[in-house]
C-alpha cells in the first residue's frame, strides 16, 4: 500500500499560484509607490486604538499583534518549500522594514534612511514578485488539466 502523494509547501495548484501572484504584485506596488511618495503616518502603530485604549494598553495591543505577525512570518517560511520561500522572505522582509521605519521617531531618522529602507523593501517585494511569477509560470503548463492525462498511481 503507497502512502498519499504529499504537496509539500504552501501553492499546490494553479489558483492559489495566480493569487499569490496578484497579492504579490499590489505589494510591489505599494512598495513602489512608498519609494517615489512617502506617505507621512499619523501613527507608528498597525493597530491605532488611541480613541478607546489609554497609552499603555494600545502599545501593549501592538506589541502582542507584532509578536503575533513575527511568530506568522516564521511559521509560513517553515512551511513554504523552494521559490515559495522567497516569496515568503521577500513579503516579509518588505513588512518588516516598512514598519521598523515607521515606528522610528521622524526626529531620529534622516531622510536617506528612510529612503534607503523603502528602496529595500521594494526591492525584497521585487524579488517576491519575481518568484511569484516562476511558481505561476510552472503551474500554469499543467493547467487546466485534461482527461488524457494518465494517473500517478499505476499500482492499480
Amino acid at each position: 500500500m503507497q502512502q498519499p502523494e504529499s504537496k509539500p509547501g504552501l501553492i499546490h495548484n494553479w489558483p492559489a499560484a495566480l493569487v499569490t501572484l496578484c497579492l504579490t504584485g499590489l505589494v510591489t506596488l505599494s512598495s513602489f509607490r512608498e519609494v517615489l511618495f512617502h506617505a507621512q503616518h499619523t501613527s507608528p502603530w498597525l493597530l491605532d486604538l488611541r480613541f478607546m485604549l489609554p497609552p499603555w494598553a494600545t502599545t501593549a495591543v501592538n506589541l502582542g499583534f507584532y509578536a503575533y505577525l513575527l511568530w506568522l512570518s516564521v511559521w509560513f517560511y517553515r512551511g513554504a518549500q523552494g521559490k515559495e520561500r522567497v516569496v515568503v522572505a521577500g513579503w516579509f522582509v518588505g513588512f518588516w522594514l516598512h514598519t521598523i521605519l515607521n515606528l522610528i521617531p521622524m526626529s531620529a531618522a534622516t531622510n536617506f534612511v528612510r529612503i534607503v529602507g523603502n528602496v529595500i523593501a521594494f526591492a525584497a517585494d521585487g524579488v517576491a514578485f519575481v518568484a511569484a511569477v516562476y511558481i505561476c509560470k510552472i503551474f500554469a503548463r499543467d493547467y487546466p488539466p485534461t482527461g488524457n492525462q494518465v494517473s500517478r498511481d499505476n499500482s492499480k
